[in-house]
């Protein structure tokens, strides 16, 4: 499906996205030599869904205005350079195409653009192009994670996850003080939203939080390399000392197993073997369009995968949603490229009239700085230079605008997933008290949350298992700001003030005593906060777990 020349190394490590998403269907089979010309086919891409029970294959189809997406792009581009719509490009216009497109088609001027099309003119008819340019952008995704509250942001499960196998045992939930113990960076035996999430500006402790899209359940699969990443997390996943049960691929005939042998292992390389070439549990056509509202999704489910994969009996236009192993998914086809342009040209417009200081419509080098930050945000990397491209040391408005028209292509070029994710989370199942951290009672009450949501039994916790919601929402690359912008104010998340919540000694049970001494308020004492001897501590902690509870201490204030 995939060629493999066609991604530079950096992307390759971006493509891989995992996704306990989305559904099974059709069952195609490709390759990753295959390589698609014909316009009228869509760019197709392969996602290995890790689901709650097993993996799944989904076949994506991509097309914007009913032709394959890196067409597209290519079609735009070729028509905006054709300046005398002649239908045909001479070198000039040939050197309209940015740095960033540049460096998706792997050249560097019109010279090099000519040698690579073979061209024996000093220009070359536009269709050509459009041909050329659309086989040498890479299939290109980006996996985003929206900001959500950042008690909901904590990946608790991916941190106690000391394995890499996706999923939390009894002994890695028994281990978590330890496994943790780095994190309390206030050595109060307790961990904090702010000491499990360290990356976050302490400044905007309320704020929401945008969590690590590869903490995500997605993988995205473009080649061989990141075909064999995925089969060792699928087999780290679901199997045991380096192989997984043929079943739980669920391919149905699509693995070589001889008659009898439905539990055959397979190792990691096999189970490559069948990502490079699935039997898909479902196939997506994602149609995208320029104009808002006007995008939809069609979805194909292979009849044996109806049993893992339940479509909702109402789908409405541009979206669908999916049970998939008791985990709902919501995908939307996001269109609307053409408001995002003419929104991205209207902020540059008001940022060039702030950067004119002499109003005299136009920037010179020292006034062009002043765009600088606004055309970043817009997607767009240039420089003065580049900008001013008849040289007359003047950059106006058409300039900037035409520039950045085509400059966008280039995040335009790349398919972005935006991921909501709802639904509970480990972490906010151990907080019981709702005091945004978790103390050592809670961390030993793990294995109680781990059984209540263990749906597959396997004596394993996943957050997939946890009712967690996927919206996934599928567009052409989006600038910065026009991604952001569209975040409502709940994003801001109303929380309460500061990253814990502290009870505060008078609202606590116990005697004065045990109040006294438990100094970072977790209704516990620890041996390390207790005053008295380790003997006293022992007779104290009736049921043996280390702490004192308040009712441990009342017990003993009532003695005789």
């Amino acid at each position: 499906m995939f060629s493999k020349n066609s991604f530079s190394e950096s992307a390759a490590h971006r493509f891989i996205l995992i996704a306990a998403f989305l559904c099974p269907c059709v069952a195609v089979n490709t390759t990753f030599s295959q390589s698609v010309h014909d316009s009228s086919v869509p760019d197709r891409a392969t996602l290995v869904v890790l689901a709650p029970v097993g993996p799944v294959f989904v076949d994506l189809h991509l097309t914007v205005s009913r032709i394959p997406y890196r067409e597209w792009v290519a079609r735009f581009l070729a028509t905006d350079m054709d300046v005398d719509q002649s239908g045909r490009l001479d070198e000039a216009e040939l050197n309209l195409l940015t740095d960033s497109i540049r460096s998706l088609a792997d050249v560097r001027n019109s010279a090099e653009i000519l040698k690579a099309m073979n061209a024996t003119t000093p220009d070359v008819a536009v269709e050509d192009f459009i041909a050329w340019l659309r086989t040498r952008i890479p299939r290109a995704f980006d996996l985003i994670a929206q900001p959500q509250a950042a008690d909901d942001a904590v990946r608790l499960a991916s941190l106690l996850d000391t394995d890499y196998d996706g999923a939390i045992s009894d002994e890695e939930l028994k281990a978590s003080l330890r496994t943790l113990r780095f994190r309390d960076l206030d050595n109060d035996e307790t961990f904090s939203v702010s000491e499990l999430l360290p990356y976050r500006d302490p400044r905007s402790q309320n704020a929401a939080v945008a969590p690590d899209a590869v903490s995500l359940p997605f993988f995205h699969v473009i080649d061989r390399d990141s075909a064999q990443r995925a089969a060792e997390r699928i087999v780290q996943r679901y199997g045991n000392g380096g192989q997984i049960s043929a079943a739980l691929l669920r391919q149905r005939g699509g693995i070589d197993v001889a008659p009898g042998a439905s539990h055959k292992s397979l190792s990691i390389d096999e189970v490559s073997d069948v990502i490079e070439k699935p039997r898909f549990h479902m196939v997506m056509d994602v149609s995208l369009s320029v104009k808002a509202n006007t995008s939809n999704i069609k979805v194909v489910v292979d009849r044996e995968a109806a049993t893992f994969c339940k479509p909702a009996a109402k789908q409405t236009f541009g979206a669908y949603k999916v049970v998939i192993d008791s985990l709902p998914l919501t995908v939307i086809a996001l269109g609307g490229s053409a408001n995002d342009r003419r929104n991205v040209q209207g902020y540059l417009g008001q940022t060039f009239v702030m950067s004119d200081g002499d109003r005299n419509q136009y920037l010179n080098e020292s006034e062009f700085s002043g765009m600088m930050e606004a055309l970043n945000r817009s997607g767009v990397r240039t420089d003065f230079a580049a900008v001013d491209f008849n040289n007359d040391g003047m950059v106006t408005r058409d300039e900037v605008f035409a520039f950045a028209r085509r400059d966008q292509m280039a995040t335009a070029s790349r398919v972005e997933v935006s991921v909501k994710q709802d639904g509970k989370t480990l972490f906010g199942l151990l907080d019981k008290n709702s005091d945004r951290r978790l103390s050592a009672r809670e961390m030993r009450s793990g294995s109680d949350v781990l059984h209540t949501y263990d749906f597959n039994e396997d004596n394993k916790f996943a957050d997939a298992e946890l009712g967690t919601e996927f919206v996934l929402a599928i567009s052409l690359g989006r600038p910065e700001f026009r991604r952001t912008s569209g975040q409502s104010d709940t994003m801001s998340m109303q929380m309460g003030a500061g990253d814990a919540i502290l009870p505060g000694a008078e609202s606590m049970r116990g005697p004065e005593w045990f109040r006294r001494m438990d100094r970072n308020q977790d209704g516990d004492v620890s041996p390390r906060e207790f005053l008295g001897t380790a003997q006293q501590f022992v007779q104290i902690d009736s049921d043996g777990d280390k702490l004192i509870s308040a009712d441990e201490a009342l017990i003993l204030n009532d003695m005789p």
